[in-house]
């Protein structure tokens, strides 16, 4: 039986560069509109039928569909239900406005579909991914890798990047006959170790690794949320006692809910007293390692066994951009290398016996472009306006009676709340202030939970964010709170 299709619609024999050249500027002209005027947008938009469509997708097309049309579907769609990163209050969580190099980087490396994993598939591809490698170790203050392998490797986030550090502390402080035979006959039981504060990420990867989420310590923090080194050590002297083995040890270069950097410095000497590996979780934060207006915050970062960062966060790329950085990317190959009958190995720099990956799009080309055409001055001014609006915002919140700040802001992330006579109307008022400002779509602003008590979490991540659009958000908690906030100050 002959498929089915659209007479009027052409095969897709050859390319169509007429309809292709059309189409993209519909899809240019899209972002243009979501960009330039984002302000004109809400802010988060969700209308009540996308529910019904993503429990019950429609049925697969038989026949053909204009591209334009398929284009005017998809508009309708995100239009409906659109998070509008673009906004400049937008302050939810740590999702960036993409600088337009990396969406040039995606366009030039997915037209031309090279491999940097694999030399035979891309050997400029593979040239530029190791020279991007060596760049964000540069920019964020971690030692270039030695050796003739890369010192790290690009993955799709924060969340592999992390799994494939803990893989890479497993296989180097237990042995490699880890890999071979698995955990069936260790003899040890392995224990890792993270702040309370520490990201989800790291229970997720120790399930993947068989390792178990009960094999993670979290360690108590200080009241501006950085792991307390004293407390980590009385954990870990009381694990040998009852005879497991610390094997990684995971500082948070900025956590998620506050910013708080841990005492690097600190936590790198314990890992080297207990010879673990020592892991810098920086995908929140580890993109401002070197930046003046963060001098000396994250000190002992470059002592780091493997470090984390997430490019799509604080310098602005696109989502789907992680990497792990490492001391020696040998480790990598001996912890990742794996080939088949099919693959003649002639010597070659192929990046895929290094990753959890085999084919995989080159992500990092829009990194590359960023750094080359900004340089490290450009894209740390960029960063200083995150800075300075969060700054402004924590200054406000300290002259008004009404609000008070959890603590002071290190990182572009300020967590405050609206004051209430009892910690419980207060937990009230800010649920309901967050979710008013939230839904009506003026601004994006999260709920964090500190000790049972709620904070209104902001996270400046647009370059084009201004004192001014934080005091308009800042203005709508105040109207949506009302008069219930408010009390005196202790």
């Amino acid at each position: 039986m002959e498929p089915t299709r659209d007479p009027g619609v052409p095969l897709a024999l050859d390319d169509d560069w007429r309809q292709f050249g059309d189409a993209l500027q519909h899809v240019l002209g899209l972002i243009a509109r979501a960009r330039e005027h984002a302000e004109e947008r809400p802010v988060l938009t969700s209308e009540e039928w996308l529910r019904e469509q993503a429990v019950h997708p429609g049925p697969l097309p038989e026949g053909a569909t204009q591209l334009e049309a398929a284009l005017r579907e998809v508009e309708v769609r995100i239009t409906a239900g659109c998070c509008n990163f673009a906004h400049p209050r937008y302050f939810g969580y740590v999702s960036p406005r993409p600088l337009l190099q990396p969406l040039l980087g995606d366009l030039l490396g997915s037209g031309l579909n090279q491999v940097p994993g694999a030399w035979r598939g891309g050997a400029g591809a593979t040239v530029i991914e190791a020279e991007t490698l060596a760049w964000l170790a540069d920019f964020v203050g971690y030692p270039r890798g030695v050796g003739s392998l890369p010192g790290g490797i690009f993955v799709s986030g924060g969340t592999l990047a992390n799994a494939s550090a803990l893989k890479l502390a497993r296989d180097m402080v237990l042995g490699r006959h880890v890999q071979t035979r698995g955990l069936t006959g260790l003899g040890v039981q392995p224990a890792f170790y993270m702040s309370r504060e520490g990201h989800f990420s790291i229970w997720r990867g120790l399930d993947l690794l068989g390792l178990g989420r009960e094999s993670v310590r979290l360690i108590e923090v200080d009241r501006d949320g950085r792991m307390d080194p004293e407390a980590l050590q009385q954990r870990i002297r009381q694990d040998v006692a009852q005879g497991f083995k610390p094997v990684c040890l995971v500082g948070m270069a900025g956590t998620t809910p506050t910013g708080a950097v841990d005492p690097l410095d600190a936590l790198a000497a314990i890992a080297r007293e207990h010879q673990m590996w020592f892991h810098v979780d920086g995908a929140s934060g580890g993109a401002l390692g070197l930046h003046p207006g963060c001098a000396g915050l994250f000190k002992g970062l470059e002592q780091a066994d493997s470090l984390t960062v997430d490019p799509c966060k604080w310098m602005f790329q696109h989502f789907g951009l992680g990497a792990l950085l490492v001391r020696n990317g040998a480790e990598l190959y001996k912890s990742f290398t794996a080939t088949g009958h099919y693959w003649e190995e002639l010597g070659e720099l192929d990046l895929f016996q290094m990753s959890p990956y085999g084919t995989r799009q080159w992500r990092s080309l829009g990194l590359w472009l960023t750094l080359k055409h900004l340089g490290r001055g450009g894209l740390q001014a960029l960063q200083s306006r995150l800075l300075e609006a969060t700054r402004h915002l924590a200054t406000r919140v300290r002259e008004d009676s009404r609000l008070e700040l959890l603590m002071e802001p290190t990182l572009p992330i300020c967590c405050f709340r609206l004051r209430g006579p009892t910690p419980e109307a207060s937990n009230a008022l800010n649920t309901a202030a967050q979710r008013a400002v939230t839904e009506e779509g003026h601004s994006y602003i999260t709920l964090m939970d500190w000790r049972g008590e709620l904070y209104l979490r902001v996270a400046i991540s647009n370059y084009v964010t201004e004192p001014r659009h934080v005091d308009e958000m800042l203005a709508a908690v105040l109207r949506h709170a009302g008069p219930r906030s408010g009390v005196d100050r202790p």
